[in-house]
């Protein structure tokens, strides 16, 4: 369990790699926080360079969606039949827009389009539409199916010595993590919070996750959360709206996200979060671990303020 947070107003960009079971000092995780600080800093420049929040939000969690070390775009995993079901969701803060992509099968970025529905009448979309609009878009459609994937899928497969979908299965992970999410907050204050996710992994099929729904994702001009974990117990929880509500209404997003861990723990929850408002930012979580950087303005540019390992 985890509670970091710090004052620090002006551009910044959040980014985690789930709150999975990945051990925080093996290799893997010192790779997830060696790839989510480049496309932090990566983000962040184009942050100062005057790019708009959304697209920087949107462009870092493409990024994450294109590294097969994460469960989200090309490295994610796959649901009990074989299938590939991917969500993901952005919210502008100073619009309060959300727009998301649900169970989509044949795209490697989701995000992308859940980027091009904030200009829909219609913002969350699930097959045949998201197809059908990437292909009017000019997306690419494709299957992002990874060898790691299919290989931990049919291990899960032999394991359970094929049972009936829906029967009592053990709890096995495969390669990656789990979902990625980023905050990011303009110089001027302007929130956005994405996420993408590629599932449980080997869950009944056509199971949402929390990702595509304001209990995953939410922004506001008040504060920006991106969720991770169990997701079904983040639903339950209502968790980044919740978040959002208690700084709406007088807390600020440390006595919001500290409130919730209490909850969370007196649970036994299994999940995690990123929080930002225009003063504050909070990384918080009740799992071994979750892989996530933040990076602000520093004397040089794009300055790391945390990690969670000590590659600095």
């Amino acid at each position: 369990m985890k509670h970091v947070f710090m004052e620090h107003p002006g551009p910044l960009v959040l980014l985690h790699g789930g709150a999975g079971a990945m051990d925080p000092k093996r290799a893997r995780a010192k790779q997830a926080v060696a790839s989510l600080t480049a496309i932090a800093q990566r983000g962040f420049r184009a942050l100062a360079a005057g790019a708009d929040p959304a697209e920087v939000a949107a462009a870092c969690c493409w990024r994450l969606e294109q590294d097969p070390l994460f469960n989200a775009g090309i490295g994610s995993a796959l649901q009990s039949d074989g299938a590939l079901r991917l969500s993901a969701a952005l919210m502008v803060g100073q619009k309060q827009s959300f727009s998301g992509v649900v169970n989509a099968s044949y795209l490697d970025h989701p995000i992308e389009l859940s980027l091009a529905l904030q200009g829909r009448s219609a913002r969350v979309l699930s097959h045949p539409g998201t197809e059908l609009l990437a292909r009017e878009l000019g997306l690419a459609v494709t299957l992002p199916l990874s060898q790691a994937r299919s290989q931990a899928w049919l291990g899960r497969l032999q394991q359970d010595d094929y049972r009936p979908l829906g029967a009592a299965r053990r709890r096995t992970r495969g390669p990656g993590s789990d979902t990625v999410g980023c905050l990011v907050r303009s110089a001027r204050g302007a929130l956005v919070a994405a996420s993408s996710t590629g599932g449980r992994g080997f869950e009944y099929p056509g199971r949402v996750s929390d990702t595509c729904t304001v209990a995953g994702t939410y922004a506001s001009k008040f504060a920006a959360v991106a969720a991770t974990g169990v997701g079904e117990q983040i639903v339950d929880d209502a968790l980044a709206s919740r978040i959002e509500t208690r700084v709406r209404d007088g807390m600020t997003v440390i006595e919001a996200s500290e409130k919730c861990l209490r909850e969370a723990k007196q649970r036994k929850r299994a999940y995690g979060w990123l929080s930002l408002s225009p003063q504050h930012w909070c990384v918080t979580h009740t799992t071994l671990s979750m892989p996530y950087v933040v990076v602000g303005q520093g004397p040089r540019g794009g300055t790391v303020l945390s990690t969670s390992s000590k590659l600095r």
